[in-house]
């Protein structure tokens, strides 16, 4: 039965490419932030500071003295949705600047095909699999220079990217790595996420394996991060266990 399983996602994996050859249609557009999104993506950051600093993650802000007040404010318990104005008018009057994401743009740009690719081949893929992945018809990419690494939109298919201003990226310096990840986590939000009431970082474990697993040819400097409970591995360990992830992690709760 493993046999015809793999022979069957082999003929599938060809089968996407062969697909993907024969489309054209984008599956993901790149945009530069408007000062809006810039100012949300600060905000949520800061309001989740206390979050972001017990999983140990490494976030960016701009050093300015009212970011640092506020900072303070969120870690009292009196930050708000009042506290956007400021950040707000911060960038527009002394941060925010369209060139400061140009060469990141031109970064996603040259990897468009592999990200289209996999997304092609998840699209495929999920035909197979006895549980829901959510997919969209196209995604949006965001860059933005605050935060963490990456982040995601499951409403709306939209993944927020760091970046910085010389066009570099958190723990990957292959942007298709972070963004392949932030879809799967879109994916797998509703039917696996909030199904089993998973915590950050049995999430977080889940989709690292998933993508490991499927895609590790294509994207060879992607990792499993060090974090969560490594027994899922007992479970999630070859690409056919994607099929049945459902059943794994009601095995696993018990």
């Amino acid at each position: 039965m493993r046999i015809i399983k793999n022979i069957l996602l082999i003929i599938i994996l060809l089968n996407s490419v062969s697909c993907y050859s024969q489309k054209t249609q984008k599956k993901f557009s790149i945009n530069i932030p408007t000062i809006d999104q810039e100012a949300s993506s600060i905000w949520r950051t800061i309001y989740d500071i206390e979050f972001f600093e017990k999983q140990g993650y490494e976030i960016n802000l701009p050093d300015n003295k009212r970011i640092d007040s506020l900072i303070v404010k969120s870690k009292n318990g009196t930050f708000n949705n009042l506290d956007y104005s400021s950040i707000y008018e911060l960038l527009k009057s002394e941060v925010f600047n369209n060139n400061d994401y140009q060469l990141a743009f031109k970064r996603v740009e040259e990897r468009e095909q592999l990200i289209n690719r996999i997304i092609q081949q998840i699209d495929s893929l999920k035909n197979i699999w006895n549980w829901d992945f959510k997919i969209f018809e196209a995604y949006t990419v965001v860059f933005t220079l605050y935060g963490s690494g990456g982040s995601y939109d499951p409403a709306t298919g939209t993944v927020i990217l760091f970046t910085t201003k010389e066009g570099n990226f958190k723990k990957y310096k292959d942007p298709s790595c972070t963004i392949i990840h932030e879809i799967v986590h879109i994916g797998i939000e509703e039917s696996i996420v909030q199904q089993y009431n998973l915590p950050h970082s049995l999430k977080e474990r889940i989709v690292d394996k998933i993508v490991f697993l499927l895609f590790r040819d294509l994207l060879p400097e992607y990792k499993v991060q060090n974090m969560g409970s490594s027994k899922i591995d007992e479970y999630l360990n070859e690409r056919n266990d994607i099929t049945n992830l459902n059943k794994i992690l009601e095995n696993y709760s018990q």
